[in-house]
């Protein structure tokens, strides 16, 4: 995965925003730092700018750059609609 960050679309950041102001739990998918495909869910705490790379600070602490989300809930992120959903739908 490329380290250059790739600026997110307007739309889905303001989806983000919406979801960390109404502190509502999100499902995700995304990618870590490693390139493995990552399944979990929290509550965004904030949205951030470090070294000019956009990024989530989940409630845990755990912190996800933007252009590694793949979805949010049921919602994929531009760029990876055509991407598989790999959520439990149990």
């Amino acid at each position: 995965m490329s380290t250059d960050y790739k600026p997110i679309d307007c739309n889905f950041y303001d989806e983000l925003e919406a979801a960390a102001t109404q502190r509502r739990r999100v499902d995700l998918q995304y990618f870590n730092d490693l390139r493995q495909l990552c399944l979990g869910s929290g509550v965004i705490e904030t949205l951030f700018i470090r070294d000019k790379v956009e990024y989530m600070r989940l409630k845990s602490g755990e912190e996800i750059r933007l252009d590694h989300l793949i979805r949010i809930d049921d919602k994929p992120a531009p760029g990876y609609a055509d991407y598989p959903d790999f959520s439990c739908a149990c």
